[in-house]
C-alpha cells in the first residue's frame, strides 16, 4: 500500500493535506516522506511503522547512524552507496546490517554481497535520515532541494495573506504608493528568456516598441518539391538556386545538342510524362535505397576484453557482456543466481527488454534450465526440456520455448554467480561457438575478481 493511502485509511492523513504534499513533492522533488515530514502532517515514528509494514524489516532511525566505525564505510564503495541510497551499519558474524531506502531490491543486496563477500542483512530508513549520513561518511552533498524552506517568509516572496493585510493597511494612510517604473521592474524581478522581467505587464511591454514596429524575421521562400524519388534524390544545388530577392530560380534548360553527321541523334534524358516508356531511355544509376533503421553490428571479442577491463562495478561487467551476445544471438540475457532463486539482470532481443527480465524470479528448488548448473555443468547447449518449471518461466516472457538455447555459467571460485543465455533464431541452423562464448565468460569472471580485489584493498 502507498503511504499516502497508508495514512488516510489510520486517519492520519487527510485528501487536502495529502494534495498539498504531491504539490510540494512534484515541485521539489523527492519522496512524498520528506514532504509530510517538512510539511509537519507526518512524525518520525508513524513514518518507521510504516516502513517496516511495508518491506518487513526493521527500520532504523538517527541513533544507528551517529557512530559507524571508518572500517564498516570502507566496504561500500562511494559511487555505489549514492546510487543506491545506501549506508552500512555495521558487521556482526559475518552479517553485513545495511539501512537501504529499498530493501526489496534483491539486485542491489546482490552486488553487496558480490563485492563484500558478507551476507546481507538489509534494515530500512527514511530518506532523510540516508542523506544526512551519505553526506556525514562519504561527504555527498545534499541536493538543494532540501535546503529549500517551505515557509511563508522566503526571501524574495511573502504569504498572499500577509501581502493582502499589507495593501489594506496601506489604503487606509494617505500617502499614494510609488509610481511604478516604466516597464514594470524592480530590482528583485526575475528576468525572462525575453530579456524582459517576468513581471511587466502588457502595457510595460507594448512601450518598448512605441513608435516602431517589432522586428520580423525575413521569411526565406522554399525550393520546390521534386517531382519523382529521382529527383529527390539528387543533390540539392542541382534543382533549383535560391536567391534573396527573387525566390527560387529553375535551372537553366540544357542546349539543344547538335545535329551529328552520323550515328543516331541522342536520346533526351527529361523525365517521361506521358505515353508508353522507351526502352532505350538512359536513366541516372540507381542509388542505394536509406534506411532510418540501422543494422545492429556485432561487438568483436577484443572490443569487449578493453570494456571488461575499464569496467568499475558488476553492471558494467554484465553489460560488456549483454552487448557482445546482442549481435549473436535473437535473444539475450543475463541471470543472477543467489542462494535459492536466479533473479534476471537484463536482456536484450524482442521480448527481454531489461524491465521484463528483471521481474523475472525463478526458484531453484524446481527442476529447470537453471537448476542444470547446480550440479556443476560447464555449459548447456540444446532444446528446453518440457518441465513445468521452464513453461512457467517462458510463459511469464510472453514467448514460447525457442528451439536451442545456450547457457554458460559464470563462477567464481567454484561458486555459481551468474548465468549467460542466449537463443538462436529458428532460420539459423549453424551452431554457435560455444568456445568462444566460454572465453567471454572467462574474462568476465576475471573482471569481476579485479572489482573484488579493488574492493578489498579499499576495505583495508
Amino acid at each position: 500500500m502507498k503511504l499516502g493511502s497508508w495514512l488516510i485509511a489510520r486517519g492520519k492523513l487527510t485528501g487536502v493535506q495529502l494534495k498539498r504534499a504531491l504539490l510540494d513533492q512534484s515541485f521539489y522533488g523527492g519522496h512524498l516522506s520528506s514532504s509530510l515530514l517538512k510539511l509537519g502532517y507526518l512524525d518520525e515514528p508513524t513514518l518507521r511503522a510504516y516502513l517496516s509494514d511495508l518491506f518487513q524489516v526493521p527500520c532504523v532511525g538517527t541513533e544507528h547512524f551517529r557512530e559507524i566505525p571508518s572500517e564498516v564505510i570502507r566496504m561500500i564503495p562511494e559511487h555505489l552507496a549514492q546510487k543506491h541510497q545506501m549506508v552500512p551499519l555495521a558487521v556482526e558474524s559475518k552479517k553485513l546490517r545495511l539501512a537501504m531506502m529499498n530493501p526489496g531490491d534483491i539486485l542491489v543486496m546482490d552486488e553487496v554481497a558480490f563485492l563484500t563477500g558478507l551476507q546481507v542483512e538489509p534494515h530500512v530508513s527514511s530518506e532523510n535520515h540516508l542523506l544526512d549520513a551519505l553526506e556525514r561518511y562519504y561527504q555527498v552533498p545534499r541536493s538543494i532541494r532540501e535546503t529549500i524552506p517551505l515557509s511563508d517568509q522566503v526571501e524574495g516572496r511573502q504569504d498572499p495573506r500577509t501581502a493582502r493585510r499589507q495593501m489594506m493597511e496601506a489604503s487606509d494612510t494617505s500617502e499614494p504608493p510609488p509610481p511604478a517604473s516604466p516597464t514594470g521592474q524592480s530590482t528583485s524581478d526575475e528576468i525572462g528568456l525575453d530579456g524582459r522581467p517576468l513581471s511587466a505587464s502588457s502595457e510595460a511591454v507594448s512601450e518598448l516598441y512605441a513608435g516602431k514596429a517589432p522586428p520580423v524575421p525575413a521569411v526565406v521562400p522554399a525550393s520546390p518539391l521534386p517531382r519523382s524519388l529521382e529527383e529527390w534524390r539528387e543533390p540539392s544545388g542541382s534543382t533549383g538556386v535560391t536567391t534573396a530577392g527573387d525566390g527560387v530560380v529553375p535551372p537553366p534548360a540544357p542546349a539543344a545538342p547538335l545535329p551529328s553527321e552520323s550515328g543516331p541523334p541522342p536520346v533526351s534524358a527529361a523525365p517521361i510524362t506521358s505515353g508508353e516508356p522507351q526502352a532505350s531511355t538512359a536513366l541516372p544509376p540507381r542509388r542505394p535505397v536509406l534506411s532510418l533503421v540501422p543494422t545492429p553490428s556485432s561487438v568483436s571479442l577484443e572490443q569487449t576484453s578493453e570494456r571488461l577491463k575499464n569496467s568499475l562495478t558488476r553492471d558494467e561487467v554484465f553489460e560488456a557482456v549483454l552487448d557482445f551476445c546482442a549481435g549473436r544471438f535473437a535473444r539475450s540475457a543475463v541471470f543472477l543466481v543467489t542462494q535459492e532463486k536466479v533473479v534476471g539482470f537484463g536482456g536484450r532481443g524482442d521480448g527481454f527488454e531489461p524491465s521484463r527480465i528483471r521481474s523475472v524470479v525463478v526458484g531453484l528448488e524446481a527442476p529447470s534450465i537453471f537448476s542444470h548448473f547446480l550440479t556443476g555443468s560447464e555449459f548447456y547447449y540444446g532444446p528446453v526440456p518440457g518441465l513445468p518449471e521452464n513453461q512457467r518461466f517462458y510463459r511469464g516472457l510472453g514467448m514460447p520455448p525457442p528451439e536451442r538455447i545456450l547457457l554458460v555459467p559464470v563462477q567464481i571460485k567454484e561458486r555459481l554467480i551468474a548465468l549467460v543465455y542466449g537463443d538462436l533464431p529458428v532460420n539459423r541452423r549453424e551452431d554457435p561457438d560455444i568456445a568462444l562464448y566460454r572465453r567471454l565468460v572467462q574474462k568476465a569472471v576475471l573482471a569481476l575478481e579485479i572489482l573484488i580485489l579493488k574492493n578489498k584493498i579499499a576495505m583495508i
